[in-house]
């Protein structure tokens, strides 16, 4: 049972592998809903969901920035590809209206 949780854990934070055609929403169930939850209403990370507006100062570029470098404790996310990390920012954003 402690392998089986140990795989699950390093799966969610070691992010996607370059190449994989994942896009928004499968980005965020697979990499990031594990702490923000799915539908972005917190846990272990931050609340990101409806009403939460997480997001509201921040420009696109900045959320980028956040995922890939991944400030405090949460893990950065460097090797998804630009349409991935464009798709993530936008599914992101929608997660918080």
């Amino acid at each position: 049972m402690r392998v089986a949780i140990v795989l699950l854990i390093l799966f969610v934070l070691g992010g996607c592998a370059p190449g994989e055609d994942l896009l928004g929403e499968d980005l965020y169930v697979r990499s990031c809903a594990a702490c923000h939850g799915l539908d972005g209403d917190g846990g272990i990370g931050l609340d990101i969901g409806p009403g939460s507006n997480t997001d509201v100062n921040l420009t696109d570029e900045q959320i980028a920035g956040v995922i890939t470098v991944g400030p405090g404790n949460m893990p950065g996310f460097p090797r998804l590809t630009p349409d991935q990390l464009s798709s993530l920012v936008a599914y992101v954003r929608s997660l918080s209206q």
